[in-house]
C-alpha cells in the first residue's frame, strides 16, 4: 500500500508479513519506482520471515541505527556527509557496497572538495561499515576503503589582507558568522547551534555546554568587541537561535556557497574550521601566552596548542640571552 504524508513529496509504504508490520519512506516521489521499492523489500521480508533467508539491511538502515547510537558531538557535521552520500548509497543494500562503489565516491568528492575533506567523507562510511560488520552483525565484512595521505603539521590559516578579502564577497548572514568565529575561534557546531541563552550581553561571556563541546567541559567563551557587534546585529532576529537566515537557524555554513566565495577572493586549500586555526594563530602572534590560548580555546591537552607556538618566535629570546657572551668567554684567545 503506497501512500504519501503531510509535507513530505515521497511515497510511504506500509505491510504485514506473519504479524509483522514494515512501515517505511521508498524515499522517491515517483510512483513507480517506489511501487517498485516497496514490492522489493516485501518480497525480500516474506523471504527473511518465512523461509528463514538472513535478513539484508538497506544504507538508510545503518545510517538511521548509527545516528541513533551515535554519542558524537559533531553530528550536524555528519548529517551533512550522509546527506551527500544519499545520492550514491540510497537504496543500495550495505553487502552490495564494494571497493569500486566506495572509489567511485572517491572520484565524484573530488570534484569538488580536498583530499582532506573526502577522507572525512569515506570515514563516515566507514564507520558505519565497521558497526554493521562487528557490532550488528548485518554483514561478513567491510570493503577496502582508501585514504588519502594528510600533513596534519600545516595549518592553513588567513592573513589579515586574505580575511579581509573573504568578508568582503561573504553574504550578510555568512559574514556575521565568519567574524564571530574569528573573534571567539568557536567551532562551526558551536556557533550555527549558539542559542540565546548561552550568552551574556552584559557581562560579555558566552559558553559552550559539556555536552556540546569536543573535550566534554563547559568552555568559557570572553566576548570582545568584534563579538558583541556581530551579537548586537543578531538580536530580535529569532527567539532562540542566535544566527539565522531568512528566519530560520542556520545548520551549516561550510557549504558550496562558501567555497564559491572563496574562489571569488582568491583563497585556495581553506575550511571553515581553517578559521579557528586563523583564530588561534592571530593570538599566538600577538603575544597570548600557549596556556592561555589552550583555555580560551577548549583544547584538552596542551599538544593541541603546541601546533601554534612557531608562529612566537620571540617568546624564547629571553631564555636563549641568559647565555649570552658565555661561548665567547670560553673560547676567549690566552693573553
Amino acid at each position: 500500500m503506497l501512500f504519501k504524508r503531510k509535507k513530505s513529496d515521497n511515497w510511504y509504504f506500509k505491510f504485514t508479513v506473519k504479524g509483522k508490520t514494515v512501515y517505511r519512506s521508498t524515499g522517491t516521489s515517483d510512483k513507480a519506482k517506489a511501487q517498485e521499492i516497496a514490492d522489493k523489500i516485501k518480497a525480500e521480508t516474506y523471504d527473511v520471515i518465512k523461509l528463514g533467508v538472513r535478513q539484508r539491511y538497506l544504507w538508510q538502515d545503518a545510517v538511521i541505527r548509527w545516528m541513533n547510537e551515535s554519542e558524537k558531538k559533531s553530528i550536524e557535521t555528519d548529517k551533512y556527509h550522509f546527506k551527500w552520500l544519499r545520492a550514491f548509497l540510497d537504496d543500495i543494500y550495505l553487502d552490495e557496497i564494494d571497493t569500486d562503489l566506495i572509489e567511485k565516491i572517491i572520484q565524484e568528492k573530488l570534484k569538488v572538495a580536498g583530499k582532506t575533506r573526502v577522507n572525512r567523507t569515506t570515514e563516515m562510511i566507514r564507520s558505519v561499515l565497521n558497526k554493521a560488520h562487528k557490532k550488528w552483525g548485518w554483514i561478513d565484512n567491510v570493503p577496502y576503503i582508501r585514504r588519502f595521505k594528510e600533513d596534519n603539521q600545516r595549518l592553513r590559516w588567513l592573513t589579515h589582507d586574505e580575511a579581509t578579502r573573504l568578508l568582503d564577497v561573504l553574504p550578510k548572514h555568512t559574514k556575521a558568522m565568519t567574524i564571530f568565529t574569528l573573534a571567539t575561534g568557536l567551532r562551526e557546531s558551536n556557533v550555527t547551534g549558539l542559542e540565546w541563552s548561552q550568552v551574556d550581553m552584559e557581562n560579555k561571556i558566552a559558553w559552550v555546554y559539556a555536552d556540546q563541546s569536543k573535550n566534554g567541559k563547559v568552555i568559557r567563551v570572553p566576548l570582545n568587541a568584534d563579538a558583541i557587534d556581530v551579537l548586537t546585529q543578531q538580536m530580535g532576529k529569532h527567539q532562540s537561535r542566535v544566527f539565522t537566515y531568512y528566519g530560520k537557524p542556520v545548520i551549516k555554513v561550510g557549504t558550496k556557497g562558501w567555497r564559491q566565495c572563496l574562489k571569488r577572493a582568491g583563497i585556495e586549500n581553506f575550511t571553515w574550521h581553517g578559521l579557528r586555526h586563523t583564530w588561534a594563530s592571530w593570538h599566538v602572534q600577538s603575544g597570548t601566552p600557549l596556556n592561555a590560548l589552550q583555555e580560551l580555546g577548549g583544547w584538552s591537552s596542551y599538544e593541541m596548542v603546541m601546533r601554534y607556538a612557531h608562529l612566537a618566535p620571540d617568546h624564547l629570546s629571553s631564555y636563549a640571552n641568559n647565555l649570552e657572551k658565555i661561548v665567547a668567554k670560553s673560547v676567549a684567545p690566552n693573553d
